[in-house]
This record gives structure tokens, sequence and C-alpha cells, in this order.
């Protein structure tokens, strides 16, 4: 069978995580990593307000550069509530299906605070390069430059909504990147990766010359590579049945037939549909490493 994923070797099946990050610690250490942060942000907050009521020049001066850093902070404590521990569920009738096809509408959220954060993070870093003295100006100019032009890397994609769009002749995605689309039977591997900003996608690679394959638009700064990515996190959907799924449509053409019924395929909510009805050669390779979420 074509390979199908790249999963760490992990001691028990977990929760298939939407962002790297969220392979590095236990869950339950990255709620004590959000509360340290958080409080540092609450220091340097009281510790800027506290600088900027004396009278001395260069306190208030100073107080602007913990400020800023107290800003960093405080979206770094947001970022990691909304891209790590954040796990909205979307409901079905939230799932547009009809006759030819099943559209799976992506949110803003991943994309919207990505940007928030740089930048907040230009702001800090313009701050500071004021503040600061000549021989650290330099740097931190250009760490605002390269923050820029982050900015706007994803001004030029935040436009673009995420979503996928099933049928069954073939999936279309919507990403960071690329919006493309191609048929199932051009498809040449599916695999489980990391993607822009750190989160976890399900890349599509195509087949050479694949006459399928369609582009609808292009983020001026992406390369060509023939592949389309699926950004799971940003379906608010267990991005292992979404796994699950795509891997199925692909590899089991009679599977096709529930998309286009006009109803929304099952397997993408129900945890139990999904384990019991892919072949078991299939759905092995996904859960040796991981396990459904837990069901409402």
């Amino acid at each position: 069978m074509p390979s199908s994923a790249e999963k760490p070797a992990l001691r028990r099946p977990r929760p298939m995580p939407s962002a790297a990050t969220e392979m590095l610690l236990p869950r339950a250490a990255w709620w004590i990593v959000c509360v340290v942060v958080a409080l540092v942000a609450v220091f340097l907050t009281v510790a800027a307000a506290g600088l900027m009521a004396g009278a001395d020049p260069e306190a208030q001066r100073w107080a602007l550069v913990v400020a800023a850093v107290a800003g960093m902070f405080w979206i770094v404590v947001a970022d990691l509530f909304v891209l790590v521990l954040y796990r909205p569920r979307r409901d079905a009738a939230a799932v547009r299906a009809s006759a030819t096809e099943v559209e799976i509408p992506g949110s803003r959220r991943f994309a919207g605070w990505t940007l928030a954060t740089a930048l907040t993070w230009l702001v800090g870093a313009c701050i500071i390069a004021v503040a600061v003295d000549a021989a650290w100006r330099v740097f931190w100019i250009v760490v605002a430059v390269l923050l820029l032009v982050v900015v706007i890397d994803h001004l030029l994609s935040i436009g673009h909504a995420r979503r996928v769009v099933l049928t069954r002749n073939g999936v279309r995605a919507t990403s960071f990147r690329i919006d493309a689309e191609v048929g199932w039977d051009d498809i040449a591997a599916l695999r489980w990766t990391q993607g822009t900003g750190g989160l976890m996608v399900a890349r599509i690679e195509v087949r050479p010359r694949a006459a399928s394959y369609v582009e609808h638009w292009r983020h001026p700064f992406a390369r060509r590579r023939g592949t389309i990515d699926v950004e799971l996190p940003a379906l608010d959907l267990d991005p292992l049945l979404v796994m699950m799924a795509l891997q199925l449509y692909w590899l089991v053409p009679s599977a096709r037939a529930e998309i286009a019924v006009g109803r929304v395929p099952a397997r993408l909510f129900d945890a139990d549909l999904a384990v019991g009805s892919v072949p078991a050669e299939l759905g092995a390779d996904w859960l040796t490493s991981f396990r459904p979420r837990a069901q409402r």
C-alpha cells in the first residue's frame, strides 16, 4: 500500500494532533505552559505600568520596551490556547451536501490568529528598535523587516477561506498556499505531515502530468510542487476521521458513492462508523498510533 503518513512513534494511541507543537508535550503539560507564560505576561505588564508611573524619562523609555515584550507574551498565550488547547466541534449541519458534492467550510481562526501574532510581534519589534541603544537597534530592525514579510505573506492568503470539497470524481482544497483540485485516481500518495505555520495537514501528492489537476489560485510566494494540502485543524473535525475518509475515497472507489447522495457522510462525525467501516488493512495504518477524539 502507498505510504500514507509521517507519524511519530507513540507508545499508545492518542488523539491526532492539530499542530506540530502538540507532539512535543502531553496536553496537560501544555496547559501548564500556557499558565506559566500568562504569569510572565502579567508580571511584565505590571512592571511596565510601574516604570511608566515614574518620573524618570529613562525609566519611561524602558517601560515601552517592557510593555512591548508583555504584548508579545500575551499573544503567545492566545496562540497556545487557539492552536493547541482549543478544540471546537463542528456540527454536521455546518457541512454543505448536495447531489454532486460535499463541502466542508474551514474556519479562519488559525489564519487570523497567526496574522494577529505576526502583527503584534512586528509592532513590538518596532517599539523596541526605537527605544533601545544603537547597538541593538540594527538587530531589532532586521527582526521587524522579517516580521513584515510574514505579515505580507499572510495578508495575501487570508482572503482565501480554507475549505474542502469532495465529489465522486475528486477532491478540491483551499489552503494557505493553494486552491486546487485533483481526481481521486490521479493521487499518488496521501501523507499526514506538517504544513505552513506548524499546522498538521493531509498532503495530497499528485501524479506527474495528471490531467485532472487544476489550480484555481496560487499564493505568489508558493513554489510549484504538485501537492495539495488539506488544512485539517481549520475544518474543526476530528483530523483522524478526515484522514481515514480521504484515504478510503482514494483507495476504495466504491466508497465514493456515499459522497454525492445529498447527505453529509456520517464517517466524518461518527468515530465508531468510521473505524468499523474502513477495511482493516487501511484502518490499522492509522489506529496503531492514533485514536478518535472523545465523542460528545
